[in-house]
Order: C-alpha cells, then sequence, then structure tokens
C-alpha cells in the first residue's frame, strides 16, 4: 500500500535532480527491461516513497526555465529581427540617397542643356527680329513704290489692257498678223472680264467688236505658198543655164564609096584606095569645120558668155532673191514679196534655158505665186485705243 505524502512536503530540487541521475543511470547500466525496475523498486515503497512528488516538483520548475529561455529567444529573435530592418532601411535609405543623386546629376545636365538651348534660341530670335525689321522695311518701301506706281487696281488693269491693245495694233500694221493682234484682244478682254466695275462694262463692248472685226478677216495660205517658194529653191540646181548649153555637133559624115564592092587587091585596086581615103578626109576636114562655128539667134548675147564664176554668181542670185521674197511672205508685206518674184523671174528668163522643164515648172509656180493674194483690208483698232484712254482719264479725274 502506497503512502502518499502531503503536499506541502517539498523535494530539494539537488535531491531531486541526483534521484533522476542515479534511476537514469541505473536504467542505463543494468540490462532489466523498465517494468521489471518497476517491480523491483516496489519493496523499497513501504520505508520511503519520495518518487511520486519527483512529477509535480519537476512540472512545477519546467515553466520558469522554459519562459527564460522563451524570453532570451524572443529577444535574440526581437534584436535580429530589429537589426535585419534596420540593415534594410538603411540599404534602402542608401539606395534612395544615391537615385536622388542620380537625379540630382541629371537634374544639372538638363538645366546646362536648357540654358544652352535658351541662349541660342535667344541669338535665333535676336537675328530673326533683325532680318523681321530689315523685312518690314522693304515691305513698307515696296509699298511705298506700289502706291507711286499704281493708284488702284483700276489704274492698274487698264494699263494693262492698253497696253495689249497697242500690241494687237502694232501686230497689224507693221505685219499684218492677224492671229497675233487676235489673240492680244482676247487677252485684253479677258483682263476686263474679271473685273466687277460697272464702268468697264462699255470699254469691253467696244473690245468685243473689235474682235468679230478681226476673226472675220480672211486668211491666206501662207503655209502652201511657202512651201512652194521652197520647191522652186530645190529646183535651182537642176536648171540648166543658156551659157551651159554644148551646140549641136552634126551628124557623123558619110563615107563616100562605102556601099560598093572592096577595091579589088594589089596595083589594080590602088587608084580606088586612093580615091576613097581622100574622100572620107575631105569628109571629116568639113565636119571639124562646122563644129567650130554656129549660128544660132540670141537676144542677149551676155547669156552665153558667162564664165563658170559668173555661173555660180547667177544661181545664187536667184537663190537670194527668192529666200528674200520667202521672208517677205512670212512678214505679210505685199508689195516687197511681189517685187522679189519679178525679179526672180525676170532673172530665170534672162539666164536659164527657156525650153528646159524644170525651169518652165519654176517659172509657172512663180507665176502662181504672184497671183496669190496676200494683202487683205485690215480693221482699225482706233475705236478700242480711243475708248480705253477715256477709261483711264475719268479714273485719274477721280
Amino acid at each position: 500500500m502506497t503512502t502518499m505524502l502531503p503536499e506541502s512536503t517539498e523535494v530539494p530540487p539537488a535531491a531531486l535532480a541526483r534521484g533522476q541521475g542515479d534511476v537514469a543511470a541505473g536504467a542505463g547500466t543494468s540490462g532489466t527491461r523498465p517494468d521489471e525496475r518497476v517491480r523491483g523498486a516496489e519493496p523499497a515503497a513501504g520505508a520511503r516513497a519520495p518518487a511520486p512528488t519527483a512529477p509535480v516538483a519537476r512540472a512545477s520548475a519546467m515553466p520558469g526555465w522554459a519562459l527564460v529561455a522563451l524570453a532570451v529567444l524572443l529577444a535574440v529573435a526581437a534584436g535580429w529581427f530589429v537589426q535585419d530592418r534596420l540593415a534594410r532601411v538603411e540599404r534602402e535609405l542608401a539606395r534612395r540617397v544615391q537615385d536622388a543623386e542620380l537625379r540630382d546629376q541629371q537634374r544639372d545636365q538638363q538645366l546646362k542643356l536648357l540654358a544652352d538651348t535658351l541662349r541660342e534660341t535667344q541669338a535665333k530670335g535676336a537675328v530673326i527680329e533683325a532680318r523681321l525689321a530689315d523685312t518690314l522695311g522693304q515691305q513698307a518701301q515696296l509699298r511705298q513704290l506700289y502706291d507711286e506706281m499704281a493708284r488702284s487696281r483700276g489704274d492698274l488693269m487698264l494699263a494693262d489692257v492698253e497696253s495689249s491693245i497697242m500690241i494687237a495694233a502694232q501686230q497689224l500694221q507693221l505685219g499684218g498678223n492677224v492671229q497675233s493682234a487676235l489673240l492680244a484682244m482676247q487677252d485684253a478682254e479677258q483682263v476686263l472680264a474679271r473685273s466687277n466695275q460697272p464702268a468697264m462694262i462699255g470699254l469691253r463692248r467696244v473690245l468685243t467688236r473689235d474682235i468679230e472685226r478681226l476673226k472675220a478677216v480672211p486668211l491666206a495660205d501662207f503655209a502652201a505658198a511657202v512651201n512652194r517658194l521652197d520647191a522652186v529653191v530645190g529646183m535651182i540646181e537642176q536648171m540648166p543655164l543658156l551659157a551651159d548649153l554644148q551646140p549641136a555637133i552634126g551628124g557623123v559624115p558619110t563615107v563616100r564609096g562605102g556601099g560598093g564592092e572592096p577595091p579589088a587587091p594589089g596595083l589594080r585596086g590602088l587608084s580606088e584606095r586612093f580615091a576613097r581615103t581622100g574622100l572620107q578626109g575631105w569628109d571629116a576636114f568639113v565636119a571639124e569645120l562646122r563644129a567650130l562655128f554656129r549660128v544660132q539667134r540670141v537676144d542677149q548675147p551676155e547669156a552665153v558668155l558667162l564664165s563658170p564664176d559668173q555661173r555660180f554668181l547667177a544661181r545664187e542670185t536667184l537663190r537670194l532673191q527668192l529666200l528674200n521674197a520667202r521672208l517677205n511672205l512670212l512678214a505679210r508685206n505685199d508689195a516687197l514679196f511681189r517685187g522679189d518674184l519679178a525679179r526672180a523671174t525676170t532673172a530665170i528668163e534672162k539666164w536659164f534655158d527657156p525650153q528646159h522643164k524644170t525651169v518652165l515648172a519654176a517659172l509657172g509656180a512663180l507665176r502662181q505665186l504672184q497671183a496669190t493674194k496676200l494683202a487683205v483690208d485690215l480693221p482699225s483698232l482706233a475705236e478700242s485705243i480711243s475708248a480705253v484712254r477715256a477709261a483711264r482719264a475719268a479714273s485719274d479725274a477721280r
């Protein structure tokens, strides 16, 4: 029967520790099992039983050491955590400081660049302002000159119209060029059509009437006339001169005695052979005399007495006359054109063979050109000139 100790009985910790050490030593040295150790310990429990009080004392002593160990562990953990936290904070602060310094450096560089850019911009602005001042000054001068040259847009338009009309009048008077005059008048009419001023309506009507008169003028076929003249110029080298003609040589003299029998050989035919040879020589001599002399009727002896150089000059003179006629044809100068054609016709009839077909073709072409009517009755533009001058005078009076 186990005797229980009162709860107030305290076992010293040293004794408790020694008892635990003994029990552990006994358990370690003996080879008995735990249940044998319990059975062997039961008889000693009758005299004194301190064993049941050991768990109570160990249970009351363990929480203090655990708390101390736990507190130490907590303190170490807290210190390590705080130290780690501080290290992280220090590293973060160092990184931020470096970033701030880098941003400051970049900001300083940007400020320098901005300052340089600002200085360059200011310099360019100063140059632009100087150029602008010069431009404004030039613009003011140009405006002043423009105001001095033309008082109003209407004056400029009237001056342009008058210039076009004067050009058309010059084309009609100097060259008879109806197409150029018509283009100039149409240009003046278009300038007036762009104007909305009522004062220009009457002037535009006058211009329209003159334009209709110019359109009604018949036009000569100048292109065909020029081509015909060029064809005559190309025939000059093919036309023979009178000085180039060779005298007509008579036919081959007939040999007398050639139709009979040949003379007999030997001495018997010697006289006959002499007679036949003499007759042939006489006929050849007469033919040569006839070639030396030629009887022909020539009305202009100088035409057949031209030297080779004079023949070349005769052809070139005719060529120049025809080219001069071509220029007068293009210039619409009827009087000079007809005079050149007449001189060219006279030269052909005088120096060239009138019986040759090329000469006859050239003379026929020149006569057809002389029959071409180049001069036409051209209208006058005096009415348009008077109307535009009156409009300018009225504008100046205002």
